[in-house]
């Protein structure tokens, strides 16, 4: 655990990062930058991206990336950035602004982190097919290959709306209310697909709970009124 103590990173910080030495021993050539005051450990380097999908092209490529681990993590997501130049920096390759990388809707991220806080299977899972999404999109003019979800919010409601099974904003809406309650209370209210039966007795409420065991009752509050301040046409 040497390698943590030269970079200032203490092994309390280091072995909270569960999957992290998995991490570094598929990607040799990343390296840490010392860790800052508020406790959030960076990773800075290159590595050897050597991936394909059914019968794309295999893309082989060496990348330069930097990784900001928040302290909050899992609670709080990892930012990446692609520092060499590889990656263009326009909306069409899913860039944020200050030139992090767009991996997957926040809906979607945070899910998988409350499931599963392994950083190794987190790179795999979103890291690794948006940049070979982008590979692919680059050099051989192929669009995104594994679907891509509008800018911003836009794109959270519609990520969103594909694991409710809904599609109108208001309803969206209306289950992110349900979920930001408790269950007993909100299983007595309407259900939001305006079914006419209560939420307690309708299909819709399964969704739900399996959303339920994933994030808490504040994070779809702030959610809820994240989805209900910008204008969602569904195309």
């Amino acid at each position: 655990m040497s390698q943590y103590l030269s970079r200032g990173i203490s092994l309390e910080v280091a072995l909270k990062i569960k999957g992290l030495d998995c991490f570094f021993k598929e990607n040799p050539l990343m390296g840490y930058e010392p860790v800052t005051r508020d406790g959030e450990i960076r990773l800075k380097g290159k590595m050897e991206l050597h991936h394909s999908y059914e019968d794309y092209p295999v893309v082989q490529q060496l990348l330069d990336l930097k990784v900001v681990i928040p302290s909050g993590y899992p609670n709080a997501q990892p930012v990446f950035e692609e520092v060499g130049g590889f990656v263009p920096r326009i909306d069409d390759y899913h860039i944020n602004p200050g030139g992090t990388l767009c991996l997957g809707s926040p809906f979607r991220i945070d899910t998988f982190l409350r499931e599963n806080s392994d950083f190794l299977e987190f790179f795999n899972a979103f890291f690794i097919p948006y940049i070979y999404a982008v590979a692919l999109k680059k050099d051989h003019g192929i669009n995104f290959v594994f679907g891509e979800l509008k800018h911003g919010t836009e794109g959270e409601i519609e990520d969103f709306a594909s694991v409710i099974g809904l599609t109108n904003q208001s309803e969206l809406v209306a289950c992110a209310h349900a979920l930001s309650q408790k269950k007993r209370i909100a299983n007595k209210e309407p259900c939001p697909c305006n079914c006419g039966l209560r939420l307690g007795k309708c299909v819709v409420n399964h969704r739900l709970n399996k959303l339920r065991k994933s994030l808490p009752r504040n994070w779809y509050r702030k959610f809820k009124t994240k989805i209900s301040s910008v204008t969602y046409i569904n195309s």
